[in-house]
């Protein structure tokens, strides 16, 4: 069962996602990068945003983009408040990968 929260906290969650959607749903497209971010908060998923952005480029007969480049756009450093948003959001979710390995001398 899912724990509740208290109503303040609850009115608080609303508030936020409320502006959180807004924010997506009013976010103007002009550069891929912008592209790039508005895709990511529909979809939270890169790969998703990669073949979304590929399908819209090859109608326009444009160059591909790889993962990679999606990626670093999103962890690129943030010009507006979504991005701020996704880049926090998504630095958050790939902590445990980019964590240092331990370091071998200790087992040996």
């Amino acid at each position: 069962m899912k724990h509740l929260p208290t109503i303040s906290r609850a009115k608080e969650e609303i508030d936020f996602l409320q502006k959180y959607v807004h924010l997506a749903e009013t976010y103007e497209t002009t550069t891929l990068h912008q592209q790039i971010i508005k895709a990511y908060a529909y979809t939270g998923s890169i790969q998703k945003v990669t073949d979304q952005i590929n399908e819209e480029r090859a109608a326009e007969k444009l160059l591909p983009i790889d993962t990679a480049f999606v990626s670093h756009t999103i962890q690129s450093r943030p010009q507006d408040p979504l991005h701020r948003l996704l880049r926090t959001n998504y630095m958050n979710k790939t902590k445990h990968t980019r964590r240092k390995p331990a370091k071998v001398e200790l087992y040996r």
